[in-house]
């Protein structure tokens, strides 16, 4: 009996190690995925790289393989999808550590503007740093102490600074000769975790409260972070839906598909890939980085190249 235990933890340990060493490769083994989008709405033919959810990663010194990999692709443009930084809840302030984190985004974000025509679209993450700084529904009697507010404020400053020559699409569109890039700034509230519930429903009023209706005459990009609501978007008159957010789903299994969204969401096939519903598309980055949950296995992190054509 006793050999049978010690056979037993020596087996669980070689996994957690195998487990471990792989994750850690696979982690800094970047990836281009590349997706085709046709569409008789268009007249042009659009190259563009789409990236999500660097959560602070570096992909060697000041992201040095990650810019190399995106010049090699010598993009159009590039769509950034939110979530660059970290910054993490406050579930008791009295017993707040700070651990967010905005560095290695900006320098990413500086020598990306430097280089390309950026539309950035902000991520959870973002919102809350806004949140904790006092830019979005905070105010002086707001549910964070002056500690967490004055660090996040200046934080939250040097983003907003650093985001100047970059177009933000937050709640807004901009217009192409033959398509229309909307960021859907999807409120906090939708992100919240969905262990044992239902998520937010999303009807077509409250879309309607943060953009306009696509005109259906001209193809329409809409940035989504999250992908839970992206029928919704297409209902709504989105030809192509571009989310991240669920980080390809953390752990990819053989048949199963994706083991855990970051909010508790099991096996949801809309992780990470094209996917289509009616007359629209959803391309689900895996993402660049992590967080809460550093591990990745069978998911490497993505670039994705994306051309759109007639």
């Amino acid at each position: 009996m006793f050999s049978i235990v010690i056979s037993t933890i020596f087996f669980i340990l070689i996994f957690v190690i195998i487990t471990i060493t792989i994750s850690n490769w696979e982690r800094n083994n970047l990836k281009v995925y590349r997706y085709n989008i046709h569409s008789g709405k268009l007249k042009d033919t659009h190259r563009f790289v789409y990236i999500s959810d660097l959560h602070e990663k570096e992909f060697g010194e000041n992201n040095k393989e990650l810019l190399e990999k995106i010049d090699e692709l010598n993009p159009e443009f590039i769509i950034i999808g939110g979530d660059l930084i970290r910054c993490r809840k406050v579930r008791d302030p009295e017993k707040y550590k700070d651990k967010d984190k905005i560095e290695v985004s900006l320098k990413l974000l500086n020598n990306l503007k430097n280089k390309y025509r950026l539309y950035f679209c902000y991520g959870n993450h973002e919102q809350r740093l806004l949140d904790k700084a006092g830019f979005n529904d905070c105010n002086e009697t707001s549910k964070y102490d002056k500690y967490i507010q004055d660090i996040s404020l200046e934080r939250a400053t040097r983003l907003k600074q650093t985001l100047e020559g970059i177009t933000v699409l937050d709640d807004e569109t901009v217009s192409f000769s033959d398509f229309d890039l909307t960021g859907f700034t999807l409120p906090l509230d939708y992100y919240r975790p969905l262990f044992m519930k239902s998520k937010e429903m999303l009807q077509e009023e409250d879309i309607a409260i943060h953009i306009a209706k696509p005109d259906n005459e001209k193809f329409h990009i809409i940035m989504l972070h999250t992908p839970m609501y992206y029928k919704e978007i297409i209902d709504y008159g989105a030809d192509l839906v571009l989310s991240g957010h669920y980080h390809g789903g953390t752990v990819r299994l053989p048949f199963l598909g994706a083991l855990m969204t970051p909010q508790y969401q099991f096996f949801v096939k809309e992780c990470a890939g094209e996917f289509k519903y009616k007359t629209g598309t959803l391309i689900a980055t895996r993402g660049l980085g992590t967080h809460s949950i550093n591990i990745r296995i069978n998911d490497p992190p993505e670039i994705s190249f994306i051309t759109i054509e007639p």
